[in-house]
């Protein structure tokens, strides 16, 4: 008996040494932090980072999360309401925040006393320079560290997946996802190396929120342009990821393809707003109609990649998210519509929800003018 004592206190022991490890690990801003892994108490710059954590932990997204800036449904209120079906406590996650980090309540933050915070290293919640609130929240007892799908997507996205599964140690979910995005990726960069022709292209942020052009260049999605195989006019005249263009550079460079990203839903396009709609409200039949009506204004129609019905528009929010392999499969599709007619971005999108999350995808994510 006393044997079989001492073996179950040696297991228990072995148990608990394996529930939490010391982890080391270098964050996208370059920072050193060691935590015990996994943390268990959580908080996350925005709502957005829900769906990222569905990849990692398939069977409770929510669990561990004890507060977030702002409410999943500040980008994405069709998807918050499948959040609240499956998992209620989602219900009970603090707020800490609005829309921006001005917003952000550090005292909020250590009520909450997490022991980690996920923050993008550059996006609308606190980021790797607020060096205050990440000297506040460590001298409380929660370590930071820094992912990023917004900056420099192509090469931060699967640095941080590795990066969260291994705080979070969900290691083996992190490398299934890894290992899908990777091979996509490559598979489009190995394809485009063998195409001589490089289209021109315009790709153009919040079609219908802000005056007429602003576009993506050297950042965020800007860069898949090229990586897609096409030449992206806004790099040689943009001092950064986004610049306002005038409609008179759009008419004269007459880009071969243009897209947008649609940031509106179909209850603002129903009200009579002028934002693009895509998103989980917003059907195929309103999604291409609403493109129409977007691209018949002066400043377009009579772009060349109007007319040659080369013009198409993707959710604005792939710009902060690991998913955004569905916006370079889209990209590729558009600039080489025959050498990569094989490509369905929909399919992969849906796919994405089916392998490695507990939700599916309702709604139009890309569009085209048919």
């Amino acid at each position: 008996m006393l044997k079989s004592l001492l073996g179950a206190a040696l297991v228990a022991v072995s148990t608990s040494f394996a529930a939490a490890q010391s982890v080391t690990v270098t964050d996208i801003a370059g920072r050193t932090v060691t935590l015990d892994a996994p943390a268990e108490r959580i908080v996350i710059s925005e709502g957005r980072y829900v769906p990222l954590l569905a990849v990692l932990n398939p069977v409770n997204p929510v669990e561990g999360i004890v507060g977030m800036m702002n409410s999943i449904a500040w980008t994405d209120p069709v998807f918050e309401e499948q959040v609240f079906e499956k998992f209620p406590a989602a219900k009970d996650i603090q707020l800490f925040g609005k829309s921006n980090k001005e917003s952000v309540s550090v005292e909020k933050i250590i009520e909450l006393a997490p022991e980690l915070a996920i923050f993008g290293v550059s996006d609308h919640g606190p980021d790797a320079k607020n060096k205050e609130l990440i000297d506040q929240l460590s001298a409380a007892g929660t370590k930071v560290v820094f992912i990023d799908f917004r900056m420099d997507p192509l090469n931060n996205t699967q640095k941080s997946i590795e990066l969260l599964g291994k705080v979070l140690g969900k290691e083996d979910n992190a490398k299934a996802f890894n290992d899908f995005y990777g091979e996509r990726l490559e598979a489009i960069k190995a394809r485009v190396a063998s195409i001589e022709e490089r289209p021109s292209v315009f790709l153009q942020v919040h079609v219908g929120r802000f005056e007429c052009c602003w576009g993506m260049a050297d950042g965020m999605l800007g860069p898949f342009v090229e990586v897609a195989g096409g030449i992206n006019i806004a790099d040689k005249v943009a001092p950064g990821p986004t610049a306002q263009h005038t409609a008179e550079f759009l008419l004269a460079e007459n880009p071969d393809v243009w897209i947008g990203t649609a940031s509106g839903s179909a209850a603002s396009w129903d009200d009579g707003k002028a934002p693009l709609p895509l998103g989980g409200d917003v059907s195929k039949e309103l999604a291409q109609d609403s493109l129409a009506k977007s691209v018949s204004s002066v400043e377009f129609a009579a772009l060349g990649a109007v007319q040659n019905k080369r013009a198409h528009a993707v959710w604005h929010n792939f710009y902060n998210t690991p998913f955004n392999i569905v916006a370079l499969e889209a990209f590729a599709k558009w600039i080489h519509p025959e050498e990569f007619s094989d490509l369905d971005p929909t399919a992969t999108y849906n796919e994405i929800f089916e392998r490695f999350t507990p939700f599916e995808v309702e709604g139009t994510y890309v569009t085209s003018l048919q």
